[in-house]
């Protein structure tokens, strides 16, 4: 790519894009996420049968079983970190990056093409994990998916963004990630207090809570307090752009080994 600097920059970003999409798709990650998404659907089986041998009511108790930390408080986070942490900094460890700095394409193109192709694996293998859970209880799973799909797929993109940002940053970004998600998004975005303002996952599950919402979910704690649906919605969008723009200046800005 390097040598033919008369490529479009157009052709070279579509490249960097199934370049990206395939080395992230085909990796350790993708395994890893796969016999993750194989355990909860062996859990969310066992509960669909267990339910429906008792008293079940319904997607209204469904609902909540899915929106526990099976799912929006693990399953989301980890994928996205899997995919969007180990992008940038798994260039530096392969010793790519420098190559592909090299070549004629802006840096932040190269950073827009690499965020598109995580953002679209990470969205479908999300959303198909959810698609995957929910139908596991067949017509109410299925209400129960159309409620969640928007949340979980705005909530992936902020995700996505912030974990890239971390591997443009540092070149350990997955421990980091780990880190986040692990200790911020599962410590504190459930507790009371306004430390849970700054999880992506206090946001998601805000809009989820909202009244307009179909699922009709409400807080587990009375003092969680969460914001109305229009300001959730907002803040994520906010936070997705903000991550993508701050990625993008740092990529362009830092030296890398």
């Amino acid at each position: 790519m390097g040598s033919r600097s008369n490529i479009p920059p157009l052709a070279a970003c579509l490249q960097v894009f199934r370049l990206t999409l395939r080395r992230q798709f085909f990796s350790r990650q993708t395994i890893v996420i796969a016999v993750l998404i194989g355990l909860a659907m062996a859990i969310m089986i066992t509960l669909s049968l267990i339910l429906r041998a008792e008293a079940y009511r319904g997607i209204e108790e469904l609902v909540p079983k899915i929106n526990s930390r099976l799912f929006m408080g693990f399953l989301l986070p980890i994928i996205s970190l899997a995919y969007a942490s180990s992008a940038i900094s798994g260039e530096r460890t392969g010793q790519t990056l420098v190559y592909l700095l090299s070549t004629s394409i802006p840096r932040p193109l190269i950073y827009l093409s690499q965020y598109a192709a995580v953002l679209l694996l990470t969205l479908g293998v999300t959303l198909g994990g959810l698609a995957a859970l929910c139908l596991a209880f067949g017509a109410d799973g299925l209400l129960a998916l159309r409620g969640f799909a928007p949340v979980v797929a705005l909530a992936t993109t902020c995700y996505v963004g912030l974990f890239l940002l971390f591997s443009a940053w540092v070149r350990r970004a997955t421990f980091l990630a780990l880190g986040y998600a692990l200790m911020i998004e599962a410590l504190t975005a459930n507790i009371p207090g306004v430390v849970k303002c700054i999880t992506v996952s206090f946001y998601a599950n805000s809009w989820l809570y909202d009244e307009s919402s179909p699922l009709g979910l409400r807080p587990i704690i009375p003092a969680y307090d969460p914001v109305t649906g229009g300001t959730a919605i907002g803040v994520l969008i906010a936070a997705s752009l903000g991550f993508l723009a701050l990625g993008m200046w740092l990529f362009s800005r830092k030296e890398y080994e």
